[in-house]
């Protein structure tokens, strides 16, 4: 009797066990589902949901980097030319996406992170005749953004003075000038979607192997490598 009792006792046990399981299996499951969730319908720059890019090869993902990196150089090209057609220093490679999240500019992406998002940035430098640093040197740019019909603000960084504007097109511009002369312009789009953000940055990297230019005139920029372009060691 009493070995009968104890085997069911051990089978109930087994059987509460094994539920005990599969509830919390299903619970775990249920919240990663959830995160995977969060922000599917959100759209990025280029107003593609997560969904969108999920059924996206990385051959795929890469054509559309090279797209928005074109992009890119037709923004800042512009921004250059109203302050100086002349020689700019860079600030560095524009090439290679910036990993996303909080690092992105703009009203944050919801459901982004470093792994799943990215951004373009590019910059330029340049010694500009008679800028001190005042207000009144960012009324070139100011009058930039006002023609394109973007909206913008003015706010004072220690000794300097920058002017910022949304394209509203997934686009930002800062041109900052300072005391000793030196402007800089920079661009930034808002973050895109990636199904993973490292391997499109070592996609890309494999494939650039020229390095960027000292300094160039407004229009000129390094080359956004080819798919098909060989892959280096």
């Amino acid at each position: 009797m009493n070995d009968d009792r104890n085997r069911r006792w051990h089978h109930v046990a087994a059987l509460v066990a094994t539920l005990l399981v599969l509830v919390t299996t299903g619970c775990a499951a249920s919240a990663e589902d959830g995160d995977d969730m969060v922000g599917q319908d959100a759209r990025d720059a280029a107003g593609m949901t997560r969904a969108e890019v999920a059924d996206l090869s990385l051959e795929d993902e890469f054509g559309l980097a090279s797209e928005r990196y074109d992009e890119m150089q037709g923004v800042l090209e512009e921004a250059q030319v109203r302050i100086s057609d002349g020689p700019w220093t860079w600030v560095g490679g524009d090439v290679l996406p910036v990993m996303g999240g909080a690092n992105a500019f703009g009203a944050p992406l919801e459901g982004a992170d470093e792994a799943n998002s990215y951004f373009f940035q590019a910059g330029r430098n340049i010694a500009a005749e008679g800028v001190t640093g005042t207000r009144a040197d960012l009324d070139p740019m100011i009058e930039h953004f006002d023609e394109k019909g973007w909206e913008s603000s003015v706010r004072e960084v220690g000794r300097n003075h920058e002017a910022r504007a949304d394209s509203g097109d997934g686009w930002w511009v800062t041109y900052t000038v300072r005391p000793n002369g030196q402007c800089t312009v920079s661009v930034y789009s808002e973050p895109f979607w990636t199904n993973d953000s490292g391997e499109l940055r070592l996609a890309i990297g494999e494939r650039d192997v020229t390095p960027f230019p000292a300094e160039s005139v407004p229009g000129d920029h390094e080359a956004f490598p080819s798919w098909s372009d060989p892959v280096q060691p």
